[in-house]
This record gives structure tokens, C-alpha cells and sequence, in this order.
């Protein structure tokens, strides 16, 4: 299957430490792809490096055949952990700003987005709950076309109904075969039904790529796979 991202021998180091050593994966297309891991583990600069935001020190990437930079922009859409949306504007001004920011942006996908995680367009951003404001950050990316979508920590933060809204919005709007998902989480279980495939990040390496239906084949759930992965 054509590949929508590969990593071969993938390195970075800050401020002397390393935080990525010899990162070799290849993600094929329309694959929803879980990045799990704990806290420093590395998911977070992966995703940074894959969206163009940070440069590896060592390896090669390629995003849809071409290295991540202001090329790929067309072709990503990124959902930081802690994103920051201008407070000065309300919701509805922010997506008006959006539309004209982002080529790729669909109308259609935005209507449907603002109903499905009941966003208030008149609500300033500035007074946004955390879980309001993960809403319109998740909005921000899935009303774009952009084939390659990476979330970070999407649930950090919030409420139960909250997640459900959120889980539900992200598999209606990326449940196409040519969309391509990286979800960086720790909360497996929530996602566990909809992963593909799943990459163990410890200590910025990959301890294990293995498909969710090769878990299953062995009678574990991706949880407990996880476990096993990081127990001491």
C-alpha cells in the first residue's frame, strides 16, 4: 500500500537529552494509527517533526512523498495538546478567519462539525471551558480536506460527555479510506475500537508497531498490550 508517512532512523535531541533515537515506521494510507506512550516518551515531538513544526537532528521523513516543511502544510492538519486560538475573537469569528486561512477548508464539513460538538458562535474564545476549547481546535482541523490528520491528547482535560463528543466527531469526519489519523493519547481505551494499527513510543523509541487485528489474534486488548509494553 502507498505510504502517507515514513520515518527512517528518526532522531532528535534538546538541550542535550535525547528525546527521539532511530524512529523507523511506515504508515500506510487511510490507517488510523494510535501513538501511545507516557509522559515523555516522545509522541508529542513526533508529531511536531511530522507536521513540520520541529526538524529531526538525524533520519528521514517523508509526508505523501515529500519532507515535512511549508509543502506539507496543504496536506496536515495538526491539533496540539495546548493550542492557542486568538481570545480577541468569538467562535463564529475565528472560523470566518479560518475559511480564509486555510485552502483546503470545506464549508459543508464546518456546518456539520459546529452542530455535532455544539459550538456556540457567539461565544468569545477567550472564556472557552478547556473542553470548548479542544472543540473548536478539533473543528480548526476536521473542516480542512487535509489527507493526514494528527491529534495530540486529544481528551487532556475533559469531561466524559465531552469525549464522547469528541470521539464521535473525530470518526465521522476521518472515517474515509484516504484519510490517514495519528491519534497521540492515553486514553486507550476510548479509542481502542477504532485503531488500525498501534505504535508504543519508551523513552523516544519504538518499542513495538503492531496492527490492532494481530493484537486481537493473540486474545489482548490494546490496553493490556499496553501493559505489558511499559510494565516494569
Amino acid at each position: 500500500m502507498q505510504a502517507a508517512i515514513e520515518c527512517d532512523g528518526v532522531g532528535f535531541t534538546f538541550a542535550g537529552r535525547p528525546i527521539l533515537r532511530d524512529v523507523t515506521v511506515r504508515i500506510p494510507v487511510g490507517e488510523m494509527v494510535g501513538l501511545l506512550g507516557p509522559n515523555g516518551a516522545g509522541k508529542t515531538t513526533l508529531l511536531r517533526i511530522l507536521a513540520g513544526v520541529l526538524a529531526p537532528d538525524t533520519g528521514r521523513i517523508r509526508v505523501l512523498g515529500e519532507p515535512p516543511g511549508w509543502r506539507t502544510l496543504r496536506h496536515t492538519a495538526l491539533l496540539p495538546e495546548r493550542g492557542h486560538l486568538p481570545g480577541w475573537l468569538t467562535i463564529g469569528e475565528w472560523i470566518t478567519y479560518a475559511r480564509r486561512l486555510y485552502p483546503d477548508w470545506s464549508e459543508e464539513r464546518e456546518r456539520r462539525l459546529v452542530d455535532d460538538l455544539a459550538l456556540r458562535l457567539d461565544r468569545p474564545i477567550a472564556r472557552l471551558s478547556r473542553g470548548e476549547g479542544v472543540r473548536v481546535g478539533l473543528l480548526t482541523c476536521l473542516a480542512r480536506e487535509a489527507p493526514v490528520v494528527l491529534l495530540d491528547e486529544p481528551f487532556t482535560g475533559i469531561d466524559l460527555l465531552s469525549r464522547e463528543t469528541i470521539a464521535s466527531a473525530i470518526v465521522r469526519e476521518c472515517g474515509e479510506a484516504s484519510r490517514t489519523v495519528i491519534v497521540a493519547t492515553h486514553d486507550v481505551r476510548e479509542f481502542e475500537p477504532l485503531f488500525d494499527r498501534v505504535l508504543f513510543l519508551k523513552d523516544g523509541s519504538v518499542a513495538a508497531d503492531e496492527t490492532a487485528e494481530a493484537i486481537r489474534a493473540r486474545g489482548l486488548s490494546v490496553a493490556s498490550r499496553y501493559r505489558e509494553v511499559f510494565s516494569p
